[in-house]
Protein backbone atom coordinates (compact mmCIF):
# COMPACT_ATOMS: atom_id res chain seq x y z
CA UNK A 1 0.00 0.00 0.00
CA UNK A 2 2.56 2.56 0.72
CA UNK A 3 4.06 1.73 -2.96
CA UNK A 4 0.91 2.86 -3.91
CA UNK A 5 0.52 5.95 -2.27
CA UNK A 6 4.04 7.07 -3.26
CA UNK A 7 3.72 6.45 -6.75
CA UNK A 8 0.32 8.48 -6.25
CA UNK A 9 1.99 11.43 -4.45
CA UNK A 10 5.22 11.40 -7.03
CA UNK A 11 2.26 11.23 -10.15
CA UNK A 12 0.82 14.54 -8.21
CA UNK A 13 3.50 16.64 -7.81
CA UNK A 14 4.58 16.16 -11.08
CA UNK A 15 1.05 16.74 -12.46
CA UNK A 16 1.55 20.17 -10.21
CA UNK A 17 4.78 20.75 -11.80
CA UNK A 18 3.64 20.55 -15.07
CA UNK A 19 0.88 23.65 -14.89
CA UNK A 20 2.54 25.64 -12.62
CA UNK A 21 5.71 28.31 -12.88
CA UNK A 22 5.46 31.49 -15.45
CA UNK A 23 4.41 30.13 -18.67
CA UNK A 24 0.94 29.33 -16.98
CA UNK A 25 -0.15 32.88 -17.48
CA UNK A 26 -0.45 32.48 -21.33
CA UNK A 27 -2.77 29.55 -20.77
CA UNK A 28 -5.27 31.70 -19.08
CA UNK A 29 -5.22 34.93 -21.31
CA UNK A 30 -9.07 36.09 -20.48
CA UNK A 31 -9.80 36.21 -24.54
CA UNK A 32 -11.36 38.91 -26.03
CA UNK A 33 -12.12 38.54 -29.76
CA UNK A 34 -13.57 41.56 -30.07
CA UNK A 35 -9.77 43.21 -29.40
CA UNK A 36 -7.72 41.27 -31.44
CA UNK A 37 -5.35 43.12 -33.29
CA UNK A 38 -4.29 42.64 -36.78
CA UNK A 39 -0.34 42.51 -35.84
CA UNK A 40 1.64 42.79 -32.83
CA UNK A 41 2.72 46.58 -32.01
CA UNK A 42 6.23 47.24 -31.80
CA UNK A 43 5.44 49.45 -28.40
CA UNK A 44 2.39 49.43 -26.03
CA UNK A 45 2.00 50.99 -22.19
CA UNK A 46 4.67 49.91 -19.77
CA UNK A 47 1.96 50.04 -16.78
CA UNK A 48 4.01 51.54 -13.30
CA UNK A 49 2.11 51.16 -9.64
CA UNK A 50 3.56 53.49 -7.02
CA UNK A 51 2.22 54.27 -3.33
CA UNK A 52 1.38 57.57 -3.45
CA UNK A 53 0.57 58.76 0.82
CA UNK A 54 1.03 61.46 2.84
CA UNK A 55 5.27 61.06 3.46
CA UNK A 56 5.97 60.10 -0.44
CA UNK A 57 3.37 62.64 -2.27
CA UNK A 58 5.60 62.19 -5.26
CA UNK A 59 7.87 58.99 -6.16
CA UNK A 60 11.24 59.31 -7.88
CA UNK A 61 11.33 56.40 -10.79
CA UNK A 62 14.40 55.00 -12.59
CA UNK A 63 13.74 53.68 -15.43
CA UNK A 64 15.98 50.56 -17.08
CA UNK A 65 16.29 48.77 -19.83
CA UNK A 66 16.96 45.08 -18.62
CA UNK A 67 17.71 43.59 -15.42
CA UNK A 68 18.12 46.39 -12.91
CA UNK A 69 21.34 44.92 -11.79
CA UNK A 70 22.47 45.60 -15.00
CA UNK A 71 22.67 49.37 -14.64
CA UNK A 72 21.09 50.80 -18.20
CA UNK A 73 19.33 53.49 -17.22
CA UNK A 74 17.21 54.68 -19.75
CA UNK A 75 15.73 57.78 -17.76
CA UNK A 76 14.91 58.91 -15.04
CA UNK A 77 10.97 60.90 -13.88
CA UNK A 78 8.61 61.89 -10.85
CA UNK A 79 5.88 60.57 -11.07
CA UNK A 80 2.64 61.96 -8.56
CA UNK A 81 -0.18 59.78 -9.17
CA UNK A 82 -0.22 56.20 -8.31
CA UNK A 83 -0.26 54.21 -11.96
CA UNK A 84 1.60 55.75 -14.41
CA UNK A 85 2.11 54.20 -17.75
CA UNK A 86 5.11 54.58 -20.43
CA UNK A 87 5.27 53.96 -23.84
CA UNK A 88 7.54 51.07 -24.53
CA UNK A 89 8.74 48.90 -27.03
CA UNK A 90 7.41 45.46 -27.24
CA UNK A 91 9.61 42.16 -26.53
CA UNK A 92 11.82 44.23 -24.29
CA UNK A 93 12.62 44.11 -20.66
CA UNK A 94 12.39 47.05 -18.22
CA UNK A 95 12.83 47.21 -14.83
CA UNK A 96 12.35 50.36 -12.66
CA UNK A 97 13.27 51.58 -8.95
CA UNK A 98 10.86 53.73 -7.27
CA UNK A 99 12.66 55.67 -4.27
CA UNK A 100 10.56 56.29 -1.29
CA UNK A 101 11.16 57.83 2.14
CA UNK A 102 10.05 56.13 4.98
CA UNK A 103 10.55 58.41 8.82
CA UNK A 104 14.14 59.73 7.17
CA UNK A 105 15.15 56.48 5.59
CA UNK A 106 15.12 55.97 1.78
CA UNK A 107 13.44 52.74 0.54
CA UNK A 108 14.07 51.25 -2.99
CA UNK A 109 11.46 48.94 -4.19
CA UNK A 110 12.41 47.55 -7.73
CA UNK A 111 10.55 45.74 -10.31
CA UNK A 112 10.92 44.26 -13.90
CA UNK A 113 8.39 42.76 -16.51
CA UNK A 114 8.37 42.25 -20.35
CA UNK A 115 5.57 43.30 -22.72
CA UNK A 116 4.68 40.60 -24.97
CA UNK A 117 2.50 40.13 -27.74
CA UNK A 118 0.57 37.22 -27.75
CA UNK A 119 -0.89 34.96 -30.69
CA UNK A 120 -4.17 34.59 -29.87
CA UNK A 121 -5.00 32.92 -33.52
CA UNK A 122 -5.97 29.60 -31.98
CA UNK A 123 -8.72 30.98 -29.85
CA UNK A 124 -10.32 33.78 -32.09
CA UNK A 125 -10.02 34.34 -36.09
CA UNK A 126 -6.54 35.11 -37.68
CA UNK A 127 -4.60 37.16 -37.53
CA UNK A 128 -5.30 38.18 -33.85
CA UNK A 129 -2.74 39.05 -30.98
CA UNK A 130 -2.82 40.55 -27.99
CA UNK A 131 -0.44 42.37 -25.59
CA UNK A 132 0.65 40.89 -22.25
CA UNK A 133 2.84 41.72 -19.27
CA UNK A 134 4.66 45.10 -18.56
CA UNK A 135 3.24 45.86 -15.32
CA UNK A 136 5.74 46.72 -13.00
CA UNK A 137 4.79 47.01 -9.67
CA UNK A 138 6.67 48.76 -6.89
CA UNK A 139 4.29 49.73 -4.13
CA UNK A 140 5.02 49.75 -0.53
CA UNK A 141 3.99 46.64 1.18
CA UNK A 142 2.81 47.02 5.00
Amino acid sequence: MKTVTKLLFILLLAFAVNFSGCEQEDLALNIDCDNCLESVPDSADLIINVTINDENQFVPLTYYVGDYEDGNIDFTDTTYTEERLHYSKVGVNYSVKATYQIKGETVIAIDGDRIRGVDGSGDCYSPCYFIRGGTLDVRLKN
